[in-house]
């Protein structure tokens, strides 16, 4: 990866307390009334909704870069830079009556990094100001615009790591954008991130500047090439079908043996039937009369901590207060004893039950605010249209095994995937998955799986 040169300086080195920033080749700057912010990405990208080039990041970069405060503003603040990631849904979409009264896509923050810094004058500047000018300036806050400060630059580097999984399929979701059409198979969801900061002067009597810059957060290629050359076509997984009652008719789905599909491919599926006993009558009427349905579902789920805690306990009756006071000496005896054999008891083994004081705190609860079940893709077909054949030689033919093996009826197809659709996640409260929903009816029975991909 280029990055952009730096020249050579023979000015003494920086502290060690300095921060390192990866400087990338692309500089963005933006600006507010009292803030500048400059980001360093490997990339730029034209988006349609934005009003000018976003900075790209993928998840093994670093989002760094630099904040000015501009001289005029005042000296003593604190200045908090962040990074942020936001999944944006519509409840409306969900078919519940609590979420019909939104208006406006709702926003579920799943990663949010921060970091704070103290901003006050430096020794020179705070020498040379007068108690006078202080007072002055105070007074009239029309004239805050007056350069007091140093005419030194004040600026700040920070820097962003990104949060690595540790296992795949729990990365964290790469920028999406739905536009919230109607006729758009994602209408109902986003995933976005932003660099912020914010400034907050310590006069009350300031203004405070705010400084919010979107960036974009795609998946690295090179990994994902690595993905891919693990899938063969070759290979094959396939699943049964399972029906309520035993019937003499067996089906199954066959699918790649790894389930894991980019969003600019599709999904190839295979689904089998096979009389049992074999019955020919049978096996010609399943190929003629079954429906065949295949659908690619969507599951949304969105948990936010719940911040409600149960009731404090009744307070305690006046009786047992003047009863307490009355023997104090002996309860604090009785304490000092029990804290100090505690603190002499031996310490268990690990196969020792645990006390009630020593048992860990319950995990904080989670609520259920957002779940959608959307049907994004749906293949239905009459019948089998065909019939399994085994692959040989030019010059030889198949043994009566090898026939008497083959499924009696086969059908084939594809499910195109969409670059517009959002993928697999598995971060912080937020789950999105997808499954294949086959369904085989014959007469009154149904013949049903649900099979979970990935998709990324």
């Amino acid at each position: 990866m280029r990055r952009r040169a730096q020249s050579n300086s023979s000015g003494p080195r920086p502290p060690s307390s300095f921060v390192p920033v990866s400087i990338y080749s692309h500089v963005s700057t933006y600006r507010s009334l009292q803030l500048e912010l400059q980001l360093y990405s490997p990339s730029l990208k034209i988006n349609e909704t934005s009003r000018g080039p976003l900075a790209v990041f993928s998840d093994h970069d670093q989002v760094g870069g630099k904040v000015f405060l501009d001289s005029r503003s005042y000296h003593t603040g604190q200045l908090t830079i962040s990074i942020e990631g936001v999944f944006m849904y519509n409840p409306r979409q969900s078919g519940s009556a609590e979420t019909t009264n939104y208006s406006e896509p709702q926003k579920h923050i799943f990663f949010n990094c921060s970091t704070c810094i103290a901003v006050s004058p430096t020794a020179e500047s705070s020498s040379s100001r007068s108690t006078f000018r202080d007072a002055f300036i105070r007074r009239r806050p029309s004239a805050s615009h007056i350069n007091v400060s140093t005419l030194s630059e004040r600026s700040y580097p920070f820097t962003f790591n990104l949060p690595q999984s540790q296992r795949p399929g729990e990365e964290i979701p790469p920028s999406f954008t739905s536009k919230f059409e109607a006729n758009s198979p994602s209408k109902s969801c986003g995933v976005e991130y932003k660099v912020v900061a914010s400034w907050e002067p310590s006069d009350e009597f300031e203004i405070p500047s705010y400084l919010e810059v979107p960036i974009l957060l795609q998946p690295d290629t090179d990994f994902q090439s690595m993905d891919a050359t693990r899938i063969s076509p070759d290979s094959w997984l396939e699943m049964p079908l399972k029906s309520e009652r035993r019937m003499p008719v067996r089906c199954a789905v066959t699918l790649p043996t790894f389930v894991t599909f980019s969003r600019g491919s599709s999904i190839p599926y295979f689904v089998v039937f096979t009389t049992v006993p074999r019955s020919l009558a049978l096996a010609r009427e399943v190929a003629s009369d079954a429906t065949i349905s295949v659908s690619l579902i969507r599951q949304i789920t969105i948990h936010e901590p719940t911040t409600t805690f149960p009731p404090t306990p009744p307070p305690t009756p006046p009786s047992d207060e003047i009863e307490i006071n009355r023997g104090g000496a002996r309860l604090l005896k009785r304490v000092g004893k029990s804290a100090q054999s505690r603190l002499t008891r031996p310490r268990r083994g690990s196969d020792a039950p645990l006390d009630k004081h020593d048992k860990p705190l319950p995990r904080l609860p989670f609520k259920k605010s957002f779940f959608e079940t959307r049907t994004i893709h749906s293949d239905i077909c009459i019948g089998f249209p065909k019939r399994p054949r085994q692959q040989t030689g030019s010059n030889s033919h198949p043994s009566l095994e090898a026939v008497s093996s083959l499924p009696d009826g086969l059908h084939k197809a594809k499910i195109p995937l969409d670059k517009e659709m959002l993928p697999c996640v598995d971060w912080s409260g937020i789950s999105v998955k997808y499954y294949l929903d086959i369904s085989v009816l014959i007469g009154q029975d149904d013949l049903r799986a649900r099979v979970p991909i990935r998709i990324f």
